[in-house]
C-alpha cells in the first residue's frame, strides 16, 4: 500500500510538472512577440516571419540596444563598414535573405544592399544615434513611420514624393555600381550614403535612436499597400562576427525587441487567417465519422468486436476534440494576438493523448493483436516501450517549440532534433507490420493450404501501404508544400494534412471493421485446391512463438456446414489420429 501510494504521488507530481510545462508553452503562442537577447553573439537571428495582406501593419519597439564599448564608436555605416562590419536589421519579402542566412555562412546579408532584394535595411549608426535606412527593390515603396497615426497623416505627402525619391535612389545605385566597377574607394561611402552625404529626413532616410546611458531605443511602424503584400522576414544581423577568427573574438550584443504583426481584423498571418474555420469544420467531420463508427460497432455482434475497435473509437473522438480546441486557440490568437491559457492546455492534453493512442493503435493493428493472436511478442513490446515514450516526448517538445520565439538561441537545434525523433517514431511503427507479414508468409508456405493466412497477409500489406501513404503525406509532403505554397494559401497545407488523416481513419475503419465476413477477422476458406481445409497449426501461425496461455483443443471436424468440408485422408495434410478427429491448435478468444 505504501509503495502504491508513493507511486501515485510520483505520478501526480509528474502530471503537475507536465501541466506547468504546458502552461508555459500556452503563453507563447501569439503574434505579439517579445524577444530579449543578452550577450548574444550569433551572426543572424530570425525574429519573425509573417504574411501581410493589404493594410497589414508591422510595429517594432526596440529597447536596451547596447554594444560593447570597444566598438560603440565604430558601429556606423560609413567607410569602415566594409572592413569592420555593421549591426542592424532587415525586413525582406520572400526567402532570398532568410535563405542566404543559412546557405552562405561567410557573407553577411545586411551588406548585400545592392543585390535588388525586396527589402528595407536598418543599419545602426550609433555615433550619430540613428538607424540608417537603405532600400532596394520593393522596399523603396514601403512607408516607415514612427506610429500608425503619423503614417496616416503623412501618406499623401509621401505619395507625392515617392516617384522622385525612387528615381533619386536608382541613380544613386547606378552611380555606386559604376564606382564599384572602377574600383573607386568612394564606393563604400556611396553604398551607405546613397543620398550623396545628405543627412536626409527622419523615417525616410534614417530612424532616430534615443540614448540612455549606453543603451539605445526606438519605435517604428510600417503599413503595407496593395502591391506590397507578401511574406516578410524580420532578421537581426551582426556582421562583426563574420570577421571574427574565433568565438572569443565575437561581438556580443544586448537588445530587446517587441513586435506586433497584424492584418485587417486579424492578428494571424495571411496564410493562417482561414485556419480557425478549417479546424472547426474538420472537427465536425471527425465527430461525424466517430458517430458512424460507434453505430457500426454497437450494431455488430459482440463476438466480432475487439478492444482495439474501442481504442479506435477513442482515437477518432480525441482527434475531433483536438481539432476543436486547436480551432478555438487560433480564434483567440486571431482576435487578441494571443491564446487563452485554459483552452491551450486542453488542446495540448488532447493532442498528446491523440498522438500516443494513434501510434499505439497502428502498432496493435500491425501486430495483429487480438485479431489473429492474443499476445505481444518480445519484439512488439520493445517497439511499444520505445515508440510511445518517444512520441509523447516528441509531441511535448514540438508543441513548446512551435509556440516559442524563432529568435531563441536553442530554437532551431531543438526543432530539427525533434522533427528527426518524430520521423524515427514514424518509421519504427513499420517493424511490427513487417514482422507480422513475415509470420503469415512463413505460415502459408509451411502449411500449404493456409488460404486464410494469405488473405490476412494481403490485407496487412494494404495496411502497410496505407501507413506509408499517411506518414508520407502528413510529414514529407507537408514540409514540401510549406515551401511551395503562396504566402496566403499556407492554410492549404494544414487542410491537406487533416484531410489525409481523415481518409486514413476512414479506410482503416473500413478494412478492419467489426463485421463477420471481414477477411482479417475470420478464417478464410478460399483455397486453390478442390479440397478445403483449415491450416491453423503450430508451424502455420505461431512458428517460432511460444505462449503458455494457448490451449490445445481436439475439435471434431466432421460435416460442419459452411466451415470445413471434403475432409479426405488422401488429400489433407492435417494429422489424423485415426478416430476421425483432427487436432487444431488455436488461441483462446481474448482481447486487448
Amino acid at each position: 500500500v505504501v509503495v502504491s501510494g508513493a507511486a501515485a504521488s510520483m505520478g501526480q507530481l509528474h502530471m503537475l510538472q507536465l501541466l506547468q510545462l504546458l502552461l508555459l508553452a500556452a503563453g507563447t503562442r501569439c503574434k505579439i512577440h517579445h524577444l530579449a537577447l543578452l550577450g548574444d553573439a550569433r551572426r543572424n537571428v530570425i525574429i519573425t516571419s509573417f504574411g501581410y495582406n493589404a493594410q497589414g501593419t508591422f510595429d517594432l519597439n526596440l529597447t536596451q540596444f547596447a554594444v560593447p564599448d570597444a566598438i560603440s564608436k565604430l558601429t556606423d555605416s560609413g567607410e569602415t563598414a566594409e572592413k569592420q562590419g555593421v549591426i542592424g536589421f532587415s525586413l525582406s519579402r520572400g526567402s532570398a535573405i532568410s535563405a542566404g542566412v543559412n546557405s552562405n555562412p561567410h557573407l553577411c546579408q545586411l551588406q548585400q544592399t545592392d543585390q535588388g532584394f525586396d527589402a528595407v535595411f536598418f543599419i545602426a549608426d550609433l555615433p550619430k544615434k540613428r538607424l540608417n535606412l537603405y532600400r532596394s527593390g520593393l522596399g523603396r515603396q514601403l512607408r516607415v513611420c514612427a506610429t500608425h497615426e503619423k503614417c496616416e497623416e503623412e501618406d499623401a505627402e509621401y505619395a507625392k514624393t515617392l516617384t522622385e525619391r525612387i528615381e533619386k535612389e536608382t541613380k544613386a545605385e547606378e552611380e555606386h555600381a559604376r564606382r564599384r566597377r572602377e574600383g573607386n574607394m568612394l564606393d563604400t561611402i556611396k553604398k551607405w550614403l546613397p543620398f550623396g552625404g545628405e543627412d536626409g529626413k527622419e523615417y525616410i532616410d534614417f530612424i532616430p535612436l534615443h540614448q540612455v546611458d549606453n543603451q539605445f531605443s526606438t519605435t517604428l511602424s510600417i503599413r503595407f499597400g496593395e502591391n506590397q503584400t507578401g511574406k516578410y522576414h524580420f532578421i537581426y544581423h551582426n556582421c562583426y562576427n563574420y570577421h571574427a577568427h574565433g568565438y572569443s573574438d565575437r561581438v556580443a550584443v544586448d537588445l530587446t525587441v517587441d513586435v506586433v504583426e497584424k492584418n485587417i481584423d486579424s492578428f494571424l498571418s495571411a496564410g493562417d487567417v482561414p485556419k480557425p474555420q478549417l479546424y472547426l469544420y474538420m472537427s465536425l467531420m471527425f465527430a461525424f465519422v466517430g458517430f458512424l463508427w460507434v453505430s457500426k460497432v454497437c450494431s455488430t455482434d459482440r463476438q466480432n468486436v475487439f478492444r482495439v475497435h474501442w481504442l479506435m473509437t477513442v482515437l477518432v473522438f480525441l482527434k475531433a476534440l483536438s481539432l476543436f480546441f486547436h480551432g478555438v486557440n487560433y480564434y483567440f490568437v486571431s482576435k487578441y494576438g494571443h491564446q487563452r491559457e485554459i483552452w491551450a492546455v486542453v488542446f495540448y492534453v488532447t493532442h498528446l493523448l491523440k498522438g500516443a493512442i494513434l501510434f499505439g493503435t497502428i502498432i496493435l493493428i500491425g501486430t495483429g493483436y487480438t485479431f489473429f493472436k492474443n499476445f505481444l511478442t518480445e519484439r512488439d513490446r520493445k517497439v511499444f516501450m520505445i515508440v510511445l515514450p518517444l512520441q509523447i516526448i516528441d509531441n511535448i517538445a514540438m508543441i513548446i517549440l512551435e509556440e516559442s520565439e524563432f529568435g531563441e538561441a536553442t530554437f532551431q537545434l531543438w526543432y530539427e532534433m525533434f522533427v528527426f525523433l518524430d520521423m524515427i517514431c514514424c518509421f519504427a511503427i513499420f517493424f511490427p507490420i513487417i514482422w507480422s507479414m513475415q509470420l503469415l508468409s512463413e505460415g502459408a508456405r509451411t502449411d500449404g493450404k493456409a488460404a486464410f493466412n494469405l488473405e490476412k497477409l494481403r490485407l496487412l500489406r494494404q495496411f502497410y501501404l496505407l501507413v506509408i501513404a499517411y506518414i508520407y503525406s502528413t510529414r514529407i509532403i507537408k514540409y514540401m508544400l510549406q515551401f511551395a505554397m503562396p504566402f496566403n494559401l499556407e492554410w492549404m497545407t494544414a487542410a491537406m494534412v487533416e484531410v489525409s488523416t481523415l481518409l486514413f481513419f476512414i479506410i482503416v475503419g473500413i478494412k478492419f471493421a467489426p463485421v463477420p465476413r471481414n477477411p482479417y477477422l475470420r478464417l478464410s476458406l478460399d483455397g486453390e485446391d478442390d479440397d478445403e481445409a483449415v491450416a491453423v497449426t503450430q508451424p502455420g501461425i505461431f512458428d517460432g512463438i511460444t505462449n503458455r496461455t494457448l490451449k490445445e483443443e481436439r475439435i471434431v471436424m466432421e460435416d460442419i456446414p459452411g466451415v470445413i468440408s471434403g475432409l479426405n485422408d488422401s488429400s489433407d495434410d492435417e494429422s489424423d489420429d485415426g478416430s476421425g478427429t483432427v487436432k487444431l491448435i488455436r488461441p483462446e478468444k481474448t482481447l486487448l
